[in-house]
C-alpha cells in the first residue's frame, strides 16, 4: 500500500490536494470531471522529533496517529510512509563560563587503594562516590572540593 498526493484544479481555478492510498502496482486513475490540470506524486508524512515515529490507533474512534506529536494520518499509513527528520542537537556555549572537560581522582579513606572519580563536563560536575546520594543537595565532599579549585 502506498500513499499518493493527488492535486487538481477545482471549478474556481484553485488547487485542491488530497492524500489517497492505493495498493502497490495499481495504476492511478482519477476519473472524469477533475479539471484540466492533474498532478500525482508519492506522499510521505514528515515527523520532526527527537524520538522515532510510532503509529497509534485510538480504540475510541479507530483513528491513526503518529506519536509522539499526535499527528492524525490516514488509516492505511505504515511506518514506511513516514520520513523521520532528527533535529540537530544545539550546544549552547556561555561566553562567561569556559567549557571545561576534566577528571579528578580522590582516594577513598575507608578503602585505601580505591578511587572515586569526579568528572567536570561544561557546567556539570559528577562524582561516582556513594556520598552523592546521601547528601541532600547531591554534592558530596569531592564535588565541593573540585568546585573550590575551579573557582
Amino acid at each position: 500500500m502506498a500513499l499518493w498526493k493527488f492535486s487538481n484544479l477545482n471549478k474556481y481555478g484553485n488547487w485542491r490536494h488530497r492524500i489517497i492510498a492505493l495498493p502497490d502496482g495499481k495504476p492511478f486513475s482519477h476519473g472524469p470531471g477533475f479539471g484540466s490540470s492533474v498532478g500525482v506524486s508519492r506522499f510521505r508524512y514528515t515527523h520532526e522529533h527527537r524520538y522515532p515515529p510510532a503509529l497509534f490507533i485510538s480504540p475510541k474512534d479507530r483513528q491513526k496517529y503518529i506519536i509522539p506529536g499526535w499527528q492524525k494520518v490516514l488509516t492505511e499509513t505504515t511506518l514506511n510512509d513516514i520520513e523521520w527528520i532528527k533535529p540537530e542537537v544545539k550546544v549552547i556555549k556561555s561566553k562567561d563560563t569556559p567549557i571545561l572537560t576534566s577528571e579528578y581522582k580522590f582516594e577513598s579513606k575507608s578503602d585505601p587503594g580505591s578511587f572515586y572519580a569526579v568528572q567536570v563536563i561544561g557546567n556539570k560536575i559528577k562524582c561516582n562516590c556513594p556520598g552523592v546520594w546521601r547528601s541532600k543537595d547531591r554534592r558530596c565532599k569531592h564535588i565541593k572540593e573540585v568546585e573550590k579549585t575551579i573557582q
